[in-house]
C-alpha cells in the first residue's frame, strides 16, 4: 500500500479499490478498462451466475470512483485514443519501442505462453493473479495439455 507512483489498471477485479490504495500520495492511477464484470459474459466472471443488479450498481459506482470522485485517476479509452489520432497513437507507441530497446524501461513478464494456452491465461488475468504482462508466442510449440506454463512470478 502506497509505494506505487502510477498504476494501470486494466481489469478492475475489485472496483479498482487496490490499485488506488497502491498509490503514493502524488501517485497516479490509470483505469483502462471497465469493471471485470462489464466484461463477456461469457466470461470466466460470469460462469454459473447471472448478472444481477447488484453487479451493475456495483460496475457503475467504480466506473463514477474513477472518472470523478478520485482526484488521483484517470479514466484512458485506449481504443477511443486509437481511433481519434492514429497517428499520434503510432508515435507515442514507436517512443515506447525506443526506451525498451535503448534499456530505459524494463516492463516485467510474469510469463510466456503458446497460442493454445490463451483460454486458461485469459481466466488467470481475471482473477488478478498474474503480476506483470503475459506475452502469447504463437510460433511457440502447442502444448497438447493446454497447461498454462508460466514463471512462478504470475502467482505471487
Amino acid at each position: 500500500e502506497g509505494r506505487m507512483d502510477a498504476v494501470i489498471d486494466m481489469l478492475c477485479v475489485d472496483g479498482y479499490e487496490s490499485s488506488y490504495q497502491a498509490l503514493t500520495e502524488n501517485g497516479r492511477l490509470i483505469c483502462t478498462g471497465g469493471p471485470s464484470s462489464m466484461l463477456d459474459p461469457d466470461s470466466a466472471m460470469h460462469v454459473g451466475r447471472e448478472n444481477s443488479m447488484t453487479d451493475e450498481v456495483s460496475n457503475w459506482w467504480s466506473g463514477v470512483k474513477a472518472r470523478y470522485l478520485w482526484n488521483r485517476a484517470v479514466h484512458y479509452d485506449i481504443f477511443e485514443s486509437y481511433e481519434a489520432d492514429r497517428r499520434m497513437f503510432a508515435q507515442e507507441l514507436s517512443y515506447l519501442v525506443c526506451k525498451l530497446q535503448r534499456g530505459e524501461i524494463s516492463p516485467k513478464v510474469a510469463g510466456r505462453i503458446s497460442l493454445n494456452q490463451v483460454p486458461k491465461a485469459q481466466k488467470l488475468v481475471e482473477r488478478g493473479l498474474p503480476n506483470g504482462t503475459i506475452i502469447c508466442l504463437p510460433w511457440k510449440r502447442l502444448d497438447p495439455k493446454q497447461n498454462v506454463r508460466v514463471e512462478s512470478s504470475l502467482y505471487e
